[in-house]
Parts: C-alpha cells; sequence; structure tokens
C-alpha cells in the first residue's frame, strides 16, 4: 500500500515543491496537499482503510481535525462504523462556539489529521478534547514530516500512527521516478537540517 500511496501523491499533484509556509509558521521547501485526496473517492477509501489497520490502540471514536482531516477521519469513521467527531483549533464565533462538535465525554478517541509537522496543532486538539472529558489515545496521520509531532504527542503519553514519513515517501518516489534527483536532494537536506536543529 505505502508504493500505491506514493503513487497517487506523487501523480495527482498532492506534493510540490518550492517555498511554503505551514500552518506552523515554519518556511518548507515542499508542500503536502492531501485536500485534494478527495477528489479520488476510490484512493481516499484505500488510505483511510490503511490507516485503520495502523493503528493498533483501542478506542471509541474518532475524531478529526478541521480542517484537513476532518473528510480522512470521516472515511474512516464510516468504514469502521466508529462515532465520529471533530476538533477546531479555534472557537467558531457563532452558534454554540464550540471547539468540539461530537459526544466525546468519557471515549477514548482517535485523533486523525492529514500531515505532521511539530506537532503543535496535534497537541493543542489532545488538550481541547481532554478539556471536554475524552481520553486521547493515539493521533494517526498520513505522512509524518518529521519535525517533532511524534516525540511531542508521546511526551504527552498519546501514541502517533504515521503511514508515511517523508524520508520513506522521498524514497519510494525516487525508485518510481516520480520526483527528480535535486528535487528530492532538496527535500532531504531540509529534513536533515531540521533533525540536527
Amino acid at each position: 500500500m505505502l508504493e500505491e500511496l506514493v503513487e497517487i501523491i506523487m501523480r495527482y499533484g498532492m506534493f510540490k515543491v518550492g517555498r511554503f509556509k505551514l500552518s506552523s509558521g515554519i518556511e518548507s521547501p515542499y508542500y503536502i496537499d492531501l485536500r485534494r485526496l478527495y477528489s479520488y473517492p476510490a484512493e481516499a477509501r484505500r488510505v483511510a482503510e490503511a490507516l485503520l489497520k495502523a493503528v493498533d490502540t483501542d478506542y471509541d471514536m474518532i475524531i478529526g481535525v478541521a480542517t484537513a482531516g476532518i473528510p480522512l477521519a470521516t472515511y474512516m469513521a464510516c468504514i469502521s462504523c466508529k462515532p465520529l467527531g471533530y476538533v477546531r483549533l479555534s472557537r467558531k464565533g457563532h452558534g454554540t462556539e464550540s471547539v468540539v462538535e461530537g459526544v466525546v465525554e468519557g471515549r477514548r478517541v482517535l485523533i486523525v489529521d492529514d500531515v505532521a509537522t511539530t506537532g503543535s496543532s496535534l497537541a493543542s486538539a489532545v488538550e481541547l478534547l481532554k478539556s471536554q472529558g475524552a481520553t486521547p489515545v493515539a493521533v494517526a496521520v498520513v505522512v509524518d514530516r518529521e519535525q517533532g509531532a511524534s516525540k511531542r504527542l508521546a511526551s504527552m503519553g498519546v501514541r502517533f500512527y504515521a503511514l508515511l514519513t517523508i524520508r520513506r515517501l522521498i524514497s519510494i518516489a525516487k525508485s518510481r521516478s516520480l520526483i527528480s534527483d535535486s528535487d528530492a536532494k532538496r527535500v532531504l537536506e531540509y529534513v536533515e537540517k531540521w533533525s540536527r536543529d
């Protein structure tokens, strides 16, 4: 499945090389836009099934992180027949002004997002869910950019699952001629530099 996932990401324009500012505020020479995945429902279903298989922690409910994690969490909840909710990282300015949607109190929850970077958004989601009486037991993402998310979540006692790391994605993409040598080198140099800092 990993090779197929890399093919999907690369062939459908979900991996971009350039200059990008991430939600964490970090500048990056690459961007992974998994929001495009849901334009291809058969592929999205396969990714959701693979992520469900990767998680070996017991949980009662699936929570998507707004906005990119919500479609993936929805696929996963429908496939697994688990309750679904989602968490906003900022309070909406109308209605009930809730940050957590769904009945989470007393439930062990799996938090789902598309990509993990530093883990700050995921850590915020963990804290928001705890404040609503949920027990976050794990986080699952499609791609880990390897910039600290797994360590941050481990320090909070939350298990972390990723279908791909950025290094594995680049390795597979190179072996299948889906990325140029120069772009692969640029991305890997960035990842290595981040690892040293």
